[in-house]
C-alpha cells in the first residue's frame, strides 16, 4: 500500500534528522521482546509529523480507517504501529464505537508495553461508553493465554483514572485483577499494580481492604505501582501485613 510506504518513509526520514540520545525506545519498552523495528524516534517527533498531515489525511474518514488499520497490521516498524494509534486516539468516541469491532482486533498484534498502553486509552473509553457491549470483550481478554490480552483486560479498564467519569464498580474492577495475582508475566504483574494504584484513586476504602487481604500475594512486578502514590503511613501499614504474611 503506498500509504504505508508514505508514513514508513516519513519516519525513516526523520530518523536521520532526529538522532537518537542516550534512552532510547527500544531499550525501555523492551524491543527484546518485541517483533517490530524501532526506530526510536521520541513520541513528539511522531507526533507532530503527523499533526503535519499525509497525504490521505483529508480523505474520506472510512478510507482514513482502512489505511491506518492495514498499517497497524502490516508495518514492521513499532512507530508506524504507534502512529495508527495515535490516529485512533485522535477521534471521536462515537467514531470509535462506529468501528469497535475493527479495534478489538488490533490487541491481535500488541507485543510491548507502550502499544498495550496505547490501545488502552481506546478501549477504556469504550468501555464507559457502553458496558454492556464492551465488558464481554474484555472477560474473554482476562482467561486469556496471551498475556497482552490480560494486560490489556485489567489496565484497560480505567487506563488513568481522571480520564473515566463514569467507572465500573469497584467490586467489578478487583474481580478482573484477583485472578492474576500470581501471573508470572512481568508485564501482567505491572498491570495488577497499575490497575489497584487507579481502583485506588475511585475506590480508596474498597481498594485498602483488597490490598489489606492479599498483600502477600501481589506480585514482585505490581507492588510497587499498587502502592506508589499512597500515603507514607499506609505504605508502612502495608509492608507489615505483606511482611509478616510472607
Amino acid at each position: 500500500m503506498n500509504e504505508q510506504k508514505e508514513v514508513e518513509g516519513e519516519l525513516q526520514r526523520l530518523c536521520k534528522i532526529h538522532k537518537p540520545g542516550r534512552w532510547v525506545p527500544e531499550d525501555y519498552i523492551g524491543a527484546g521482546n518485541s517483533k517490530f523495528i524501532f526506530l526510536n524516534l521520541k513520541v513528539p517527533h511522531i507526533r507532530k509529523r503527523q499533526k503535519a498531515g499525509y497525504t490521505f489525511t483529508d480523505n474520506p474518514i472510512e478510507e482514513q480507517w482502512k489505511i491506518w488499520t492495514y498499517i497497524w497490521k502490516n508495518s514492521p516498524y513499532f512507530e508506524g504501529a504507534l502512529s495508527a494509534t495515535h490516529f485512533v486516539n485522535s477521534r471521536s468516541i462515537e467514531e470509535l464505537y462506529k468501528y469497535r469491532k475493527n479495534l478489538f482486533q488490533w490487541q491481535k498484534r500488541v507485543d510491548n508495553w507502550a502499544l498495550s498502553d496505547e490501545l488502552s486509552n481506546c478501549y477504556s473509553r469504550l468501555l464507559e461508553y457502553d458496558k454492556a457491549e464492551v465488558l464481554p470483550k474484555y472477560e474473554v481478554w482476562n482467561i486469556s493465554k496471551n498475556p497482552w490480552e490480560r494486560r490489556q483486560s485489567m489496565v484497560g479498564l480505567l487506563f488513568y483514572s481522571r480520564f473515566r467519569n463514569n467507572t465500573l464498580p469497584c467490586s467489578k474492577i478487583l474481580s478482573f485483577v484477583e485472578p492474576h495475582l500470581g501471573d508470572t508475566h512481568y508485564y501482567v504483574q505491572k498491570a495488577v499494580g497499575w490497575t489497584l494504584r487507579e481502583c485506588w484513586n475511585v475506590y480508596p476504602q474498597e481498594t485498602m481492604k483488597f490490598l489489606k487481604r492479599f498483600a502477600a500475594q501481589i506480585p514482585p512486578g505490581g507492588w510497587t505501582a499498587a502502592t506508589e502514590k499512597l500515603p507514607n503511613h499506609i505504605k508502612t501499614e502495608l509492608k507489615k501485613i505483606r511482611q509478616s504474611s510472607i
